[in-house]
Protein backbone atom coordinates (compact mmCIF):
# COMPACT_ATOMS: atom_id res chain seq x y z
CA UNK A 1 0.00 0.00 0.00
CA UNK A 2 1.35 3.21 -1.66
CA UNK A 3 0.25 6.62 0.68
CA UNK A 4 0.95 10.24 -0.66
CA UNK A 5 1.54 13.33 1.02
CA UNK A 6 1.89 16.27 -1.00
CA UNK A 7 4.53 19.51 -0.73
CA UNK A 8 3.65 22.14 -3.42
CA UNK A 9 6.14 24.64 -2.99
CA UNK A 10 4.23 27.51 -4.23
CA UNK A 11 1.49 26.91 -1.49
CA UNK A 12 3.49 25.60 1.31
CA UNK A 13 1.17 22.31 2.36
CA UNK A 14 2.04 18.85 3.47
CA UNK A 15 -0.95 16.50 3.12
CA UNK A 16 -0.55 12.57 4.71
CA UNK A 17 -3.68 10.57 4.41
CA UNK A 18 -4.16 6.55 5.72
CA UNK A 19 -7.18 4.62 5.38
CA UNK A 20 -8.34 2.26 8.12
CA UNK A 21 -10.89 -0.60 7.64
CA UNK A 22 -14.36 -1.24 8.96
CA UNK A 23 -16.19 -4.54 8.02
CA UNK A 24 -20.19 -4.36 8.63
CA UNK A 25 -22.87 -6.87 8.77
CA UNK A 26 -26.57 -7.91 9.76
CA UNK A 27 -28.82 -10.37 10.57
CA UNK A 28 -32.19 -10.83 12.12
CA UNK A 29 -34.45 -13.47 14.28
CA UNK A 30 -38.04 -13.54 14.25
CA UNK A 31 -40.41 -14.42 16.64
CA UNK A 32 -44.65 -14.68 16.90
CA UNK A 33 -46.37 -14.69 20.29
CA UNK A 34 -50.00 -15.10 20.59
CA UNK A 35 -52.32 -12.83 21.70
CA UNK A 36 -51.90 -12.24 25.74
CA UNK A 37 -48.91 -14.44 25.51
CA UNK A 38 -44.83 -12.73 26.32
CA UNK A 39 -43.72 -16.43 25.27
CA UNK A 40 -43.06 -16.87 21.62
CA UNK A 41 -44.48 -19.54 19.75
CA UNK A 42 -42.30 -19.31 16.17
CA UNK A 43 -38.86 -18.58 16.05
CA UNK A 44 -37.04 -18.17 12.73
CA UNK A 45 -33.14 -16.63 12.36
CA UNK A 46 -31.60 -15.55 9.05
CA UNK A 47 -29.07 -13.12 6.97
CA UNK A 48 -30.37 -9.74 6.05
CA UNK A 49 -28.86 -7.27 3.40
CA UNK A 50 -27.47 -4.11 3.91
CA UNK A 51 -27.55 -1.89 0.79
CA UNK A 52 -26.07 0.40 -1.10
CA UNK A 53 -28.19 2.74 0.20
CA UNK A 54 -27.53 2.09 3.28
CA UNK A 55 -23.91 2.12 3.54
CA UNK A 56 -24.53 5.27 1.85
CA UNK A 57 -26.82 6.52 4.75
CA UNK A 58 -24.45 5.27 7.35
CA UNK A 59 -21.49 7.32 5.50
CA UNK A 60 -23.35 10.39 4.80
CA UNK A 61 -25.03 10.74 8.35
CA UNK A 62 -21.25 9.48 10.44
CA UNK A 63 -22.17 11.69 13.87
CA UNK A 64 -25.55 12.65 12.61
CA UNK A 65 -28.65 12.73 14.61
CA UNK A 66 -32.12 10.98 14.68
CA UNK A 67 -33.68 10.52 18.14
CA UNK A 68 -35.91 7.66 18.27
CA UNK A 69 -39.67 8.53 18.05
CA UNK A 70 -40.58 5.73 20.96
CA UNK A 71 -37.26 5.50 22.88
CA UNK A 72 -36.39 8.76 22.88
CA UNK A 73 -32.34 7.90 22.26
CA UNK A 74 -30.04 9.28 20.26
CA UNK A 75 -29.14 7.11 17.27
CA UNK A 76 -26.09 8.05 14.88
CA UNK A 77 -24.47 7.31 11.51
CA UNK A 78 -24.87 3.53 10.80
CA UNK A 79 -27.47 2.91 13.84
CA UNK A 80 -29.83 4.69 12.11
CA UNK A 81 -30.61 1.93 9.59
CA UNK A 82 -32.53 0.34 12.36
CA UNK A 83 -34.65 2.85 13.63
CA UNK A 84 -37.77 1.49 12.05
CA UNK A 85 -38.27 -2.22 10.74
CA UNK A 86 -40.72 -2.57 7.30
CA UNK A 87 -42.24 -5.89 5.73
CA UNK A 88 -43.83 -6.36 2.90
CA UNK A 89 -45.16 -9.02 0.78
CA UNK A 90 -43.01 -8.78 -2.41
CA UNK A 91 -41.16 -11.34 -3.61
CA UNK A 92 -38.36 -9.78 -6.29
CA UNK A 93 -34.82 -11.43 -5.18
CA UNK A 94 -32.52 -8.58 -3.36
CA UNK A 95 -29.85 -6.29 -4.69
CA UNK A 96 -27.45 -4.17 -3.51
CA UNK A 97 -29.03 -1.31 -5.23
CA UNK A 98 -32.20 -1.47 -4.76
CA UNK A 99 -33.84 1.10 -2.53
CA UNK A 100 -36.82 -0.10 -0.86
CA UNK A 101 -39.45 -3.55 -0.34
CA UNK A 102 -40.93 -4.42 -3.49
CA UNK A 103 -44.31 -4.17 -1.65
CA UNK A 104 -44.49 -2.77 1.43
CA UNK A 105 -47.38 -3.28 4.01
CA UNK A 106 -45.90 -1.41 7.41
CA UNK A 107 -43.53 -0.79 9.25
CA UNK A 108 -42.71 0.10 13.03
CA UNK A 109 -40.29 1.21 15.36
CA UNK A 110 -41.58 -0.12 18.79
CA UNK A 111 -40.64 -2.67 20.23
CA UNK A 112 -44.01 -3.35 22.60
CA UNK A 113 -42.01 -4.83 25.17
CA UNK A 114 -40.74 -8.13 23.21
CA UNK A 115 -37.14 -6.83 23.22
CA UNK A 116 -35.09 -4.20 23.84
CA UNK A 117 -34.90 -1.30 21.60
CA UNK A 118 -30.94 -1.01 21.46
CA UNK A 119 -28.23 -2.58 23.25
CA UNK A 120 -24.79 -2.27 22.65
CA UNK A 121 -22.16 -5.11 23.13
CA UNK A 122 -18.51 -5.43 22.35
CA UNK A 123 -17.52 -9.22 21.77
CA UNK A 124 -13.87 -8.68 21.64
CA UNK A 125 -11.39 -5.51 20.65
CA UNK A 126 -12.73 -4.22 17.92
CA UNK A 127 -15.91 -6.33 17.45
CA UNK A 128 -19.02 -5.09 18.26
CA UNK A 129 -22.89 -6.06 18.07
CA UNK A 130 -25.73 -3.77 18.24
CA UNK A 131 -29.00 -4.91 18.51
CA UNK A 132 -32.42 -3.53 17.88
CA UNK A 133 -36.03 -5.27 18.41
CA UNK A 134 -38.83 -3.86 16.31
CA UNK A 135 -42.51 -5.50 17.05
CA UNK A 136 -45.49 -5.36 14.94
CA UNK A 137 -48.81 -5.20 17.37
CA UNK A 138 -51.98 -7.47 16.63
CA UNK A 139 -53.03 -4.94 14.05
CA UNK A 140 -50.29 -4.31 12.15
CA UNK A 141 -48.43 -6.44 9.54
CA UNK A 142 -51.04 -9.01 8.90
CA UNK A 143 -51.13 -11.20 6.39
CA UNK A 144 -48.83 -13.69 4.24
CA UNK A 145 -44.94 -11.69 4.76
CA UNK A 146 -42.16 -12.27 2.45
CA UNK A 147 -40.11 -9.55 2.71
CA UNK A 148 -38.48 -7.17 5.06
CA UNK A 149 -35.72 -4.28 6.12
CA UNK A 150 -34.44 -1.54 8.14
CA UNK A 151 -35.11 2.27 8.15
CA UNK A 152 -34.18 5.34 9.73
CA UNK A 153 -37.09 7.13 8.58
CA UNK A 154 -41.25 6.24 9.02
CA UNK A 155 -42.30 7.05 6.29
CA UNK A 156 -42.64 3.74 3.38
CA UNK A 157 -41.42 6.73 0.58
CA UNK A 158 -37.81 7.27 2.07
CA UNK A 159 -37.77 2.92 1.33
CA UNK A 160 -35.69 0.62 3.21
CA UNK A 161 -31.72 0.98 4.03
CA UNK A 162 -31.61 -3.17 4.41
CA UNK A 163 -33.38 -5.70 2.46
CA UNK A 164 -33.76 -9.30 2.57
CA UNK A 165 -36.45 -11.70 1.82
CA UNK A 166 -37.64 -14.28 4.64
CA UNK A 167 -35.67 -17.91 3.86
CA UNK A 168 -35.34 -21.24 5.21
CA UNK A 169 -31.89 -22.27 6.05
CA UNK A 170 -31.20 -23.61 2.98
CA UNK A 171 -31.51 -19.94 1.73
CA UNK A 172 -35.29 -20.78 -0.16
CA UNK A 173 -37.75 -17.90 0.25
CA UNK A 174 -40.51 -18.77 2.52
CA UNK A 175 -43.78 -16.92 4.05
CA UNK A 176 -44.47 -16.02 7.44
CA UNK A 177 -48.01 -15.98 8.18
CA UNK A 178 -49.13 -13.51 10.54
CA UNK A 179 -52.51 -13.25 12.34
CA UNK A 180 -54.99 -10.35 14.10
CA UNK A 181 -54.58 -13.09 17.39
CA UNK A 182 -50.20 -12.92 17.05
CA UNK A 183 -47.64 -9.84 17.53
CA UNK A 184 -44.48 -10.02 15.28
CA UNK A 185 -40.92 -8.98 16.91
CA UNK A 186 -37.88 -8.90 14.59
CA UNK A 187 -34.99 -8.20 16.06
CA UNK A 188 -31.93 -7.17 14.27
CA UNK A 189 -27.93 -7.88 15.15
CA UNK A 190 -25.99 -4.98 13.43
CA UNK A 191 -22.17 -5.93 13.71
CA UNK A 192 -19.29 -4.16 13.20
CA UNK A 193 -15.49 -5.24 12.94
CA UNK A 194 -12.78 -2.48 13.54
CA UNK A 195 -9.34 -3.25 11.84
CA UNK A 196 -6.32 -3.71 13.07
CA UNK A 197 -6.87 -3.46 16.95
CA UNK A 198 -2.94 -4.02 17.82
CA UNK A 199 -0.05 -1.83 16.20
CA UNK A 200 -0.40 -2.87 12.53
CA UNK A 201 1.98 -1.87 9.44
CA UNK A 202 -0.11 0.86 7.23
CA UNK A 203 2.11 1.29 4.46
CA UNK A 204 4.01 4.33 3.80
CA UNK A 205 3.69 7.93 2.95
CA UNK A 206 5.64 9.64 0.42
CA UNK A 207 6.71 13.61 0.76
CA UNK A 208 6.98 14.92 -2.74
CA UNK A 209 8.05 18.12 -3.99
CA UNK A 210 6.35 20.35 -6.39
CA UNK A 211 7.89 18.51 -9.62
CA UNK A 212 6.33 14.89 -7.99
CA UNK A 213 9.92 13.77 -6.70
CA UNK A 214 9.73 11.64 -3.06
CA UNK A 215 12.05 13.72 -0.76
CA UNK A 216 10.80 12.02 2.41
CA UNK A 217 9.44 8.66 2.91
CA UNK A 218 7.81 7.72 6.30
CA UNK A 219 6.40 4.19 7.36
CA UNK A 220 3.05 4.13 9.31
CA UNK A 221 1.72 1.84 12.06
CA UNK A 222 -1.74 2.10 13.35
CA UNK A 223 -4.67 0.70 15.24
CA UNK A 224 -8.17 1.06 16.39
CA UNK A 225 -8.29 2.84 20.06
CA UNK A 226 -11.06 0.91 21.96
CA UNK A 227 -10.22 3.11 25.50
CA UNK A 228 -13.65 2.97 27.45
CA UNK A 229 -17.24 1.73 27.06
CA UNK A 230 -20.65 3.50 26.67
CA UNK A 231 -19.83 3.17 24.12
CA UNK A 232 -16.26 2.27 23.23
CA UNK A 233 -13.59 4.67 21.78
CA UNK A 234 -13.96 2.32 18.70
CA UNK A 235 -17.40 1.91 18.17
CA UNK A 236 -18.09 5.84 19.25
CA UNK A 237 -15.87 6.89 16.52
CA UNK A 238 -17.17 4.33 13.85
CA UNK A 239 -20.22 6.28 14.43
CA UNK A 240 -19.86 9.88 15.42
CA UNK A 241 -21.45 9.35 19.15
CA UNK A 242 -20.91 12.46 20.87
CA UNK A 243 -19.02 14.59 18.80
CA UNK A 244 -16.21 11.51 18.05
CA UNK A 245 -14.32 11.57 14.44
CA UNK A 246 -15.74 14.48 13.18
CA UNK A 247 -11.96 16.13 13.36
CA UNK A 248 -7.89 15.32 13.38
CA UNK A 249 -5.67 15.08 16.31
CA UNK A 250 -1.79 14.60 16.63
CA UNK A 251 0.85 14.09 18.93
CA UNK A 252 4.37 16.02 19.60
CA UNK A 253 6.00 13.07 21.72
CA UNK A 254 6.75 9.85 21.45
CA UNK A 255 3.58 7.43 21.49
CA UNK A 256 5.63 4.24 21.18
CA UNK A 257 4.71 2.89 24.35
CA UNK A 258 0.84 3.80 23.65
CA UNK A 259 -0.35 1.73 21.19
CA UNK A 260 -2.69 -0.86 22.56
CA UNK A 261 -6.24 -1.12 22.03
CA UNK A 262 -7.27 0.30 25.88
CA UNK A 263 -4.62 3.07 25.70
CA UNK A 264 -6.10 6.52 27.48
CA UNK A 265 -3.47 8.95 26.31
CA UNK A 266 -4.66 11.76 25.44
CA UNK A 267 -4.22 14.63 22.12
CA UNK A 268 -1.15 16.52 23.00
CA UNK A 269 -0.73 18.11 19.89
CA UNK A 270 -4.09 19.82 19.02
CA UNK A 271 -6.98 19.19 17.31
CA UNK A 272 -8.10 20.58 13.58
CA UNK A 273 -10.59 20.21 10.98
CA UNK A 274 -13.56 18.61 9.93
CA UNK A 275 -15.14 15.45 7.91
CA UNK A 276 -15.43 15.84 4.16
CA UNK A 277 -18.27 15.66 2.39
CA UNK A 278 -19.51 12.19 1.73
CA UNK A 279 -20.43 11.47 -2.38
CA UNK A 280 -22.78 8.58 -2.74
CA UNK A 281 -21.36 5.30 -4.11
CA UNK A 282 -17.25 5.81 -2.60
CA UNK A 283 -18.17 3.99 0.63
CA UNK A 284 -15.78 5.66 2.24
CA UNK A 285 -14.91 8.97 4.18
CA UNK A 286 -12.87 11.41 4.72
CA UNK A 287 -11.48 13.34 8.19
CA UNK A 288 -8.86 15.83 7.64
CA UNK A 289 -7.11 18.23 9.78
CA UNK A 290 -4.46 21.41 9.14
CA UNK A 291 -1.56 22.67 11.50
CA UNK A 292 -1.11 26.05 10.18
CA UNK A 293 2.21 28.49 9.87
CA UNK A 294 4.05 28.92 13.85
CA UNK A 295 7.10 30.45 15.61
CA UNK A 296 8.88 27.15 15.73
CA UNK A 297 9.50 23.83 13.91
CA UNK A 298 7.13 20.57 15.25
CA UNK A 299 8.07 17.59 15.32
CA UNK A 300 4.75 15.52 14.87
CA UNK A 301 5.05 11.75 16.24
CA UNK A 302 1.49 10.57 15.30
CA UNK A 303 -2.03 11.24 15.06
CA UNK A 304 -5.46 10.08 14.68
CA UNK A 305 -9.18 10.51 14.33
CA UNK A 306 -10.39 13.04 17.58
CA UNK A 307 -13.41 14.70 18.91
CA UNK A 308 -14.38 17.48 20.51
CA UNK A 309 -12.02 16.40 23.38
CA UNK A 310 -8.38 15.42 23.64
CA UNK A 311 -9.65 12.25 25.15
CA UNK A 312 -11.72 11.10 22.08
CA UNK A 313 -9.11 8.83 20.64
CA UNK A 314 -10.71 6.33 18.24
CA UNK A 315 -8.32 5.72 15.92
CA UNK A 316 -4.61 6.30 15.74
CA UNK A 317 -1.12 6.23 13.81
CA UNK A 318 2.27 6.80 14.51
CA UNK A 319 5.60 7.21 11.94
CA UNK A 320 7.87 5.01 12.29
CA UNK A 321 11.35 3.40 10.44
CA UNK A 322 12.00 0.49 9.23
CA UNK A 323 12.35 -1.94 12.62
CA UNK A 324 9.28 0.11 14.48
CA UNK A 325 11.14 3.37 15.99
CA UNK A 326 10.00 6.50 16.23
CA UNK A 327 10.57 8.24 13.08
CA UNK A 328 8.22 11.73 13.55
CA UNK A 329 7.70 14.19 10.61
CA UNK A 330 9.36 17.48 11.34
CA UNK A 331 7.48 20.35 10.49
CA UNK A 332 8.75 23.05 8.73
CA UNK A 333 7.23 26.49 10.85
CA UNK A 334 6.53 27.93 8.02
CA UNK A 335 4.59 25.53 6.04
CA UNK A 336 0.85 23.83 6.67
CA UNK A 337 0.48 20.04 7.91
CA UNK A 338 -2.68 18.76 6.60
CA UNK A 339 -3.30 15.23 7.93
CA UNK A 340 -6.47 12.75 6.89
CA UNK A 341 -7.54 9.79 7.59
CA UNK A 342 -10.13 7.93 5.68
CA UNK A 343 -12.77 5.73 6.51
CA UNK A 344 -13.91 2.93 4.12
CA UNK A 345 -16.50 0.36 5.19
CA UNK A 346 -17.29 -3.12 3.68
CA UNK A 347 -19.69 -6.06 4.12
CA UNK A 348 -18.58 -8.85 5.50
Amino acid sequence: MKLTMKLNHLTPEITARVPLSVGVRAWIEVKKYRRGSNKPHFYHAQHNLILNKGLDHGLANWGGIIIHPVESQQYRGFEQMFVYVAVGTGTNAPANNQTGLSSEIARTADNLGLGAGRTRQRLSDGVHRITFTRAFDYSQANGNLTEFGGSHSGNIADGTLTRELFRDNGGNPIVISKTSNERLAITYHFEVTLTPTTETAQGSINLLDNSGNVVLTRLVRGLWIGRDSNPHRDYGGFIGDNGMADRIGHWVTSQASNMTYLDTTNFNGGRYGARLAYTNGNYYRDVEGERGPETNNVDVFAYGLAGATDSQVSYKIRFVDGVGADNPIIKDKDYRLRLALRMKVNRV
